[in-house]
Order: C-alpha cells, then sequence, then structure tokens
C-alpha cells in the first residue's frame, strides 16, 4: 500500500468543486493500491482573497505558503509514503526536501520532465498573471528554459473562484484554454501543460487530452505516478535525495 498527501495551496473550502473533482480523479486513474489525501492550507490563509491574486507578494508569498514545510513533516510523521505539491507556485521545495525522507514530489517538476520525453518544447498556461511569472520562475530553477517555448496566460485571466464556479459550466473556460493552446502549438509547442491546479483538473475532466495534435498533460496524474515511482524506487533500492549540498539535512 502507498499512501500519498497531495497538498493544494488552496483553502479547499473555498473550491469545493475542485476538492472533490481531485479525489474522484485519484479513485480513477490509481490503482487500490494507491490512496490519495488531498489537503488544503487553512481556512483564512488568503484573508478573503483568491490565491492567485495574493501571491503576486513575496511576503504574502512567505507568510501564507510556509506552512507546507509543516504539513510535509506532519506527512511524515504520520506515516504517507510521498508528499506532493500540488501546485505551479512550488513554494519551498528545497526546504521541504531538506527536512524530510519521504519523497516530496513537485508537480510542476514532474510534469516538466515528463513533457521531454513527448517532444522537444513545452508550451504552458497559466491562469493569471502573478501564477505565470511564479511558473516561469520555477522552469528557470529547474535549468529547463531550453525545453519550454513559452509561459502563457489565458486571455483574459481567471482566478481560483472564478474557475471553480466555471465547474459548472466549463465552455467558456475551455475555449480560452483551447485559443492558447493552439498559440502555443503554432508557434512551435509538441505538449502542453495546463500550470495551475484548479484549470488543469478542469480541463483534462472536459476530455481535453489534445490540441491540433500536441498532448494536454493530465499533470495530477502525472504528479501521483511519479510519487508512486519514487516510493517504489526507495523502498527497493533506498533512492532519495543527495545529501551533500542542496538537501543537506
Amino acid at each position: 500500500m502507498i499512501r500519498l498527501w497531495h497538498q493544494s495551496v488552496n483553502e479547499l473550502d473555498q473550491v469545493e468543486n475542485y476538492r472533490r473533482a481531485l479525489s474522484e480523479h485519484a479513485a480513477k486513474v490509481l490503482p487500490d493500491s494507491v490512496s490519495v489525501e488531498v489537503r488544503g492550507l487553512s481556512t483564512g490563509t488568503y484573508a478573503g482573497l483568491s490565491p492567485s491574486e495574493a501571491l503576486g507578494n513575496a511576503v504574502t508569498y512567505h507568510r501564507c505558503l510556509s506552512q507546507v514545510i509543516d504539513l510535509a513533516i506532519e506527512a511524515e510523521k504520520t506515516g504517507f509514503d510521498a508528499f506532493v505539491m500540488g501546485s505551479f507556485s512550488e513554494p519551498f521545495l528545497r526546504e521541504m526536501r531538506t527536512a524530510v525522507d519521504i519523497p516530496v514530489i513537485s508537480m510542476t517538476e514532474a510534469a516538466l520532465l515528463t513533457a521531454c520525453s513527448l517532444g522537444t518544447y513545452s508550451g504552458l498556461i497559466a491562469n493569471y498573471p502573478n501564477v505565470q511569472w511564479m511558473v516561469k520562475s520555477s522552469v528557470d530553477k529547474h535549468r529547463l528554459n531550453a525545453r519550454v517555448l513559452e509561459v502563457a496566460c489565458l486571455e483574459p485571466p481567471v482566478d481560483e473562484f472564478e474557475m471553480s464556479a466555471a465547474y459548472d459550466d466549463p465552455t467558456g473556460l475551455v475555449g480560452n484554454f483551447r485559443a492558447a493552446a493552439k498559440r502555443l502549438v503554432a508557434a512551435g509547442a509538441d505538449v502542453i501543460i495546463p500550470a495551475e491546479g484548479v484549470m488543469a483538473r478542469l480541463i483534462t475532466g472536459t476530455g481535453l487530452n489534445r490540441v491540433d495534435g500536441a498532448p494536454v498533460l493530465d499533470v495530477f496524474a502525472i504528479a501521483w505516478a511519479h510519487a508512486m515511482t519514487m516510493v517504489e524506487l526507495q523502498r527497493s533500492t533506498g533512492l532519495s535525495v543527495g545529501r551533500a549540498w542542496t538537501y543537506r539535512r
């Protein structure tokens, strides 16, 4: 049995459609031997703002998201086999990997690495300018600029509250996403990555898995599969992060 802690950076009671869709998706795509517990940040974290609005400020980002470090530690202490950071804002990845010995999986990193096996250039689509900037920073951090054609943004942008409401009628959001994807594919993207969680689950939940020949990645299935692989490798071979420099204990 493998237990995965999936950590969103949303207050999930504010986006209940998203929470429910994630749990249902995990049950659909994962074997019975793997369980996923979806967690959000504590209620009131963003004081009424959407994450896309709030996280554009560095101090707010630090104060709101630094709790994920303690959550990763809690996951390890309570018997979870891996911690999945289910956000393209990718907060405190280095710190979490330094703090625990269970695998810490970044949805951003897993999606980018998978895309490298599917095509030369990826096109990422964010929902909001602040998220677009954070995703660009993550691409830089992983030294994968040469494999990313562009990090684009929906036009017009939408925040998490608007996207959660769109679960009842996704037509407009899907059209917005498809238009951005078609532009990226025309410019040379081999692979499309929905680079925000609430949007990504909605898009793949409608069955949109290819645009003009380019696959649209199911970033959750990829992150969970990557977590399963890392857990199994740790169990069978003892594989874990390097402790000499970047992730020194």
